[in-house]
């Protein structure tokens, strides 16, 4: 009889264990990347060609981590949600660095203007690669804040 008890207690903790770590998950939030040291600081075009002239060592450098850069931005797009993504890099380039806005920091996008030059800090989510050579590549990063902006 006291074994069968054991048994059922250790189901029921391995059960309550798993809703309580499946409950975590479900409502855990990415970190502010505001008040983050970035992994890396280089600027927009020189992290275009790190990813355009590397191989797979590139990826394993930059993905997942905390990255700074700074570039001219080429344009600011919106989306029909409102959410704001920030193309920096050479504009005699195709190729550059798709900055995602972080939703709370939306309206320090909405105060840059192309053609000027910012400062942005993202997490590196990888490269997308124009095989053709006709669009330009892209290096993109995810929950970005503005940390210093520039009117050229």
């Amino acid at each position: 009889m006291n074994r069968k008890k054991a048994i059922w207690l250790i189901i029921i903790l391995v059960v309550v264990a798993g809703a309580w770590y499946g409950y975590g998950e479900y409502n855990r939030t990415h970190k502010d990347l505001q008040k983050t040291k970035p992994d890396f600081v280089l600027s927009a075009v020189s992290l275009i060609h790190e990813y355009e002239t590397g191989d797979s060592s590139v990826n394993t450098k930059y993905n997942g981590k905390v990255i700074e850069v700074t570039g001219y931005i080429k344009n600011i797009e919106k989306d029909q949600e409102g959410y704001y993504t920030i193309i920096l890099g050479d504009s005699a380039s195709q190729s550059s660095v798709r900055c995602s806005m972080d939703t709370v920091y939306a309206a320090d996008a909405a105060s840059l203007a192309a053609g000027s030059s910012a400062t942005v800090r993202g997490s590196c989510n990888g490269f997308n690669k124009d095989e053709t050579g006709l669009i330009g590549s892209d290096v993109i990063l995810n929950y970005c804040v503005i940390i210093n902006k520039k009117d050229n």
